[in-house]
C-alpha cells in the first residue's frame, strides 16, 4: 500500500529542525524547573525531555503521511493505559511495582504530550499559537511558585519562554507561507530567522535596559508568593533540618511542627526555681540588601562575637573554646556562665546553637535508652547577660517575671547615649539604606518614640506600638504566615507592612524594628535561631523545640551590658504555636566525663579485661592536652561498654589497630586535679594503673576517609549569573561548531568506509556515496535526476570529471548483481582520490567552503528521491 504524504519532505524537515527541535530544548528548560517542585519526577529532566521529544518526532513523521489522527491517537492512549494498568497490578515486589508504574505514568504523559505537539505542528497551521500560549502560562505559574523576587531571576525565568513564543509563531508562519519548497526555501527561511533573532535580541535588550527601574519596582511590590517550604526559616537536607543562611520578606511562611531537638538550659531567676528561658541563637544578620530586600550575613563585622563551630567535626568529649567572642561582645557587666545541653533529633549534625554569647562546645554521648530518638548531643557554655530573657514580649502575669522585667528596664535606663563608643562600630550597626522610601520608616520611628528619652524606652515604645489597638479594640498589628502582596506599586514590602497591611511574621517585625532603631541611632542587628517557650511544669529547665519555633528577633547593643535580645513579634491570637503532641520525657543526662582519650588500640586482653591504647590526645576535666608523641595507657575494661557505629559489641571484637575514643566517669579521676603547668605525659603518669574506663567508641575504618571526601564533594557551589552565561555560551558555541563540522565529518566517514571496504564488495558503493556527497555539498545538485542522468547531463559536461564511466561500473554492481572484473576492481580502487582532487581544482574554494558549512544542505543530501538507475 502506498500512503501519500501530507507534507513535502523539505517542509517536514524544516519543521523538525526549526519547530520541534527548539520546542524540545524549551521543554527541557521547563521540565528542569518543574522537577524542583514535584518529587515524583526525581530530577530526571533530561530523560523526560527525551520522552517528550520522542513523542513529537515520531508523531511528526507518522502524520506527515495521510493518516487519520483520531483513531491512531485513541489506539495510542489505549495501549499506554493498558501497559500502565498491567504494571500497576504487578504483584511481585509491591514497592518496585509502584515505582515502575509511576515512572511509566510520567513517560506516558510526556510521550502523549509530545505526540499531540508533533501532530499539531505537522497538520495545524495555528498550532504554534496554542503551544506559545501554553508555555507562557506554565512559565508564569513556575515564576509564582519559585517566589521570584529579583530582576535578574525574573528575566532569567521569563525571557526564554517569551523569546520562544515569538519565535515559534513567526517561524511556523514562514514555513507555511513559503510555497516553493526547493533549495531556495532553505535560504529564504535561514535568512529570515537570522534577521529575526538579531532584531528580537536588540529589542529585548533595549526594553530591559530602558525599563529596568520600572521592572525593579514591580518586583519589589509583587515579588514573592511562595508555597509551603520555600520560605521557611529552615530547610531540610539529607542530614536533617538546617537554618538557612538567608531570610526573605516574602509572602508566605509555612509552619512545620516536627520536633527538632530538646535542651536543658541551666538558667533560673535569681533566688527562685522559676526557669528563665533564653533564645537559642545560630547566627546574625547585620546587612540588608535594598535591591532584593534580603537580609545578609557579614563575616567582616566589627567585634565579631559569633561562635560558630561544627559539632559533627569535633571528636566525642573533646572541646572547642573561643574566648575572643567574650571580649568582642563588649559587655562585661552583669554576666554569668550558663551551661546548656542540646539533644539533637532532626537538626543537621553541623548546626550549633546556644544562648548569646556561646564560647564553648563539647560533643557528649546520648544515654543508650534514648539513642533511637536522639542522634547526637553536645554541651555548650554561654557568657549570658543577667538581663537577658525570652519573656520580653509575652507580658507574663507571673509577678516574679513582671518584677524582673521592670528591674531590667530600670538598669538599662542608665544608658542614655552612645558617646565614647568606637565610631566604626556605631556607624556599622546604625547604617540605614540611602533609598528615600526608607525615610518613611525613620519618620514613623521618631513619631512613635517622641516622648522616650533613653534607648530602652524607645525600644519599649516600638514594642508598645506593635501591641497597640485600634478604635474598635482590635490589635493594630497581627501575626500571620501569609502577609499578602502590596497593592501600591511604589511601596516595598516593609513599608507596606508598616503603613498598610499590618500583618506579618517574625522577619517582618524584626526587619521593621531594626530599621526604626537604626534610624534612631541605636545599634541593632537581627538574630536567627529558635524561640524558647516554657511549657513544662514537671521538668524545669528543659525545653522542646519544634520546626515552627525557628525565629528571628532583634538584638540591641547597650554600652557595658553588650547585646541583649528584644523580640517585638506580636503573639498569634488564633494559634500560639501549638505542638503536635505534649513535650516528652527529657533524656537522662550522662555523667560528667573526666577523661576522654583518643587513640589506636595496641592490644586487648580478654581474660584480664584490659586494653592498651596508644593515645594521641586527651581531654581531662574539660582541658585538652595534645601529645607531641603517642603515649600508651593501660585501661581497665571490666565495666566498659564498647560501641562501634552506635552498636554495642563485645570486648573480644575489638582488634589491634582500631581507632576510637575511651571515656571515663570514674570518681578517682574526678578527685585528681592537674597542675596549671602540668604536661599531658606527666599527667598520664599519675593516672591509676590500669586506668578505669566506662565507654569506648570505635570508629569504622571503611567510612572515615570516604565520608570526608563525600562531604567535600557534596558541598554546594554557588554559580553566578556571569558563570552561567559563560557556560551557556560555551555549550552553544560547541554545538554550533559541531553542526558546522558535521558535513566534513560525514565526508571523512564515507572516505573511511571506502578505504576499509573490499574491492569486490561494497567499495564501489562507498565511492559513489563519497563522490556524490562531495559534489552535492559543493553545490552540484542531483535533484530528481537518476544517477546516470546526473553524471551525463550535469557533472561531465560542466566539470569534465568522467563520472559516467564510474556510474556504469556502480550500476552494474547494484542492479546486474554481477561480480566486478579485476580491471573494474582496480578502477574502483583508484577512482576516488584523483576524482576528489580534480573536483577541488575545478570547483572554486569559496563555493566548496560555504557549502561544507551548510548543515541544511547536508541534511538535504539524505532526503533526495530514490535512485532509479
Amino acid at each position: 500500500m502506498n500512503i501519500q504524504r501530507a507534507a513535502p519532505v523539505n517542509e517536514l524537515l524544516a519543521k523538525l529542525i526549526f519547530l520541534i527541535l527548539p520546542t524540545g530544548a524549551v521543554g527541557y528548560f521547563l521540565l528542569l524547573n518543574v522537577n524542583e517542585y514535584y518529587s515524583i519526577l526525581q530530577n530526571q529532566a533530561f530523560q523526560q525531555t527525551i520522552f517528550f521529544a520522542a513523542g513529537m518526532g515520531i508523531a511528526a513523521l507518522f502524520y506527515s503521511f495521510r493518516i487519520r489522527f483520531l483513531p491512531t491517537f485513541i489506539i495510542l492512549i489505549i495501549g499506554l493505559y493498558s501497559i500502565y494498568k498491567g504494571l500497576d497490578r504487578y504483584e511481585s515486589g509491591e514497592f518496585d511495582a509502584f515505582f515502575i508504574a509511576r515512572r511509566f505514568q510520567v513517560f506516558g504523559i510526556l510521550f502523549t504530550s509530545g505526540w499531540l505537539t508533533g501532530w499539531g505542528f505537522v497538520r495545524l497551521r495555528y498550532w504554534s499559537v496554542v503551544i506559545a500560549a501554553s508555555l507562557l502560562s506554565a512559565c508564569i505559574a513556575l515564576i509564582a511558585k519559585a517566589n521570584t523576587d529579583t530582576v535578574t531571576s525574573l528575566l532569567r525565568a521569563f525571557t526564554p519562554a517569551l523569546l520562544y513564543a515569538i519565535y515559534i509563531i513567526f517561524t511556523a508562519e514562514q514555513i507555511y507561507n513559503y510555497k516553493d519548497k526547493s533549495k531556495k526555501f532553505w535560504w529564504f527561511l535561514t535568512r529570515r530567522l537570522v534577521f529575526f533573532s538579531l532584531l528580537a535580541a536588540m529589542l529585548l535588550g533595549s526594553v530591559v535596559y530602558l525599563m529596568r527601574g520600572q521592572i525593579k519596582e514591580t518586583v519589589d511590590n509583587f515579588g514573592g508568593g511562595g508555597k509551603e517550604g520555600k520560605n521557611d526559616m529552615l530547610k531540610k537536607g539529607k542530614d536533617g533540618f538546617d537554618l538557612k543562611d538567608y531570610s526573605r520578606l516574602s509572602s508566605s511562611l509555612s509552619r512545620n511542627k516536627e520536633l527538632l531537638f530538646c535542651a536543658h538550659i541551666n538558667s533560673f531567676f535569681p533566688g527562685t526555681e522559676i526557669p528563665n528561658p533564653l533564645y537559642m541563637t545560630a547566627f546574625y544578620f547585620t546587612k540588608f540588601d535594598t535591591l532584593t530586600e534580603t537580609f545578609e550575613r557579614d563575616s567582616t563585622i566589627p567585634y565579631n562575637d559569633l561562635f560558630e563551630p561544627d559539632p559533627s567535626k569535633i571528636p566525642l568529649f573533646y572541646t572547642r573554646t573561643d574566648s575572643s567572642v567574650i571580649r568582642n561582645s563588649l559587655g562585661p557587666k552583669l554576666r554569668s556562665t550558663v551551661e546548656v545541653e542540646v539533644y539533637n533529633k532532626m537538626l543537621s549534625s553541623n548546626t550549633f546553637l546556644s544562648p548569646n554569647v556561646g564560647y564553648f562546645v563539647q560533643p557528649i554521648t546520648v544515654e543508650k535508652d534514648y539513642r533511637e530518638e536522639f542522634k547526637s548531643a553536645f554541651r555548650t557554655k554561654s557568657y549570658v547577660s543577667l538581663l537577658n530573657s525570652a519573656y520580653f514580649v509575652y507580658n507574663s502575669p507571673n509577678p516574679v517575671i513582671r518584677k524582673f522585667q521592670e528591674q531590667r528596664f530600670a538598669v538599662l535606663r542608665s544608658v542614655t547615649d552612645y558617646k565614647g563608643m568606637d565610631t566604626a562600630f556605631i556607624r556599622y550597626y546604625t547604617f540605614m539604606p540611602g533609598n528615600d522610601k526608607f525615610k518613611v520608616i525613620s519618620d514613623m520611628a521618631h513619631k512613635i518614640t517622641d516622648t522616650a528619652h533613653t534607648p530602652v524606652d524607645k525600644i519599649l515604645a516600638i514594642r508598645n506600638y506593635f501591641l497597640s489597638k485600634d478604635e474598635n479594640g482590635d490589635r493594630l498589628y497581627k501575626y500571620t504566615d501569609n502577609p499578602g502582596i502590596p497593592d501600591l506599586p511604589n511601596a516595598s514590602k516593609l513599608i507596606y507592612f508598616l503603613t498598610e497591611n499590618h500583618k506579618g511574621y517574625c522577619a517582618y517585625y524584626a526587619g521593621a524594628t531594626l530599621f526604626m532603631l537604626r534610624s534612631l541611632g541605636i545599634p541593632s542587628r537581627i538574630a536567627v535561631g529558635f524561640l524558647t517557650e516554657d511549657r513544662s511544669d514537671k521538668n524545669k529547665g528543659w525545653y522542646w523545640y519544634y520546626a515552627n519555633q525557628a525565629h528571628a528577633w532583634v538584638q540591641v547593643y547597650f554600652p557595658g551590658f553588650g547585646w541583649l535580645d528584644f523580640d517585638t513579634t506580636v503573639g498569634n491570637d488564633n494559634e500560639s504555636r501549638p505542638t503536635p503532641q505534649p513535650d516528652g520525657t527529657p533524656p537522662m543526662q550522662p555523667p560528667r566525663a573526666w577523661l576522654a582519650a583518643d587513640g589506636i588500640v595496641e592490644n586487648v586482653d580478654t581474660l584480664k579485661k584490659t586494653m592498651l591504647m596508644s593515645v594521641k590526645q586527651i581531654v581531662f576535666h574539660d582541658k585538652e592536652y595534645k601529645l607531641t608523641s603517642p603515649v600508651t595507657i593501660n585501661m581497665d575494661m571490666k565495666v566498659a561498654a564498647v560501641f562501634k557505629d552506635s552498636i554495642a559489641i563485645p570486648l573480644n571484637a575489638v582488634q589491634k589497630g582500631d581507632e576510637g575514643t575511651a571515656v571515663s566517669y570514674a570518681e578517682v579521676l574526678k578527685k585528681m586535679e592537674a597542675a596549671p603547668t602540668e604536661s599531658g605525659p606527666a599527667l598520664i603518669k599519675r593516672f591509676p594503673a590500669p586506668t578505669p574506663v566506662d565507654e569506648v567508641y570505635l570508629k569504622r575504618k571503611d567510612v572515615i576517609k570516604p565520608k570526608e571526601k563525600n562531604e567535600v564533594a557534596a558541598a554546594p557551589k554557588e554559580v553566578s549569573v556571569k558563570n552561567m552565561l559563560w557556560m551557556a555560551a560555551c555549550i552553544i558555541g560547541a554545538f554550533i561548531l559541531l553542526v558546522l563540522f558535521t558535513p566534513r565529518l560525514i565526508l571523512r566517514y564515507f572516505i573511511a568506509r571506502y578505504k576499509g571496504a573490499k574491492a569486490d564488495g561494497n567499495k564501489v558503493y562507498w565511492a559513489y556515496r563519497a563522490a556524490t556527497y562531495y559534489l552535492h555539498m559543493a553545490g552540484i545538485f542531483r535533484g530528481s535526476r537518476t544517477p546516470m542522468q546526473y553524471a551525463r547531463e550535469v557533472v561531465d559536461p560542466h566539470l569534465g570529471l568522467a563520472l559516467t564511466a564510474f556510474m556504469n561500473v556502480y550500476l552494474k554492481k547494484k542492479y546486474a548483481k554481477q561480480p566486478l572484473t579485476v580491471p573494474e576492481q582496480n578502477y574502483v580502487t583508484g577512482f576516488l582520490k584523483p576524482f576528489l582532487a580534480q573536483a577541488r581544482k575545478i570547483i572554486k574554494f569559496s563555493k566548496r567552503f560555504r557549502g561544507f558549512l551548510n548543515p541544511v544542505r547536508c541534511a538535504g543530501f539524505f532526503v533526495m528521491p530514490e535512485e532509479e538507475g
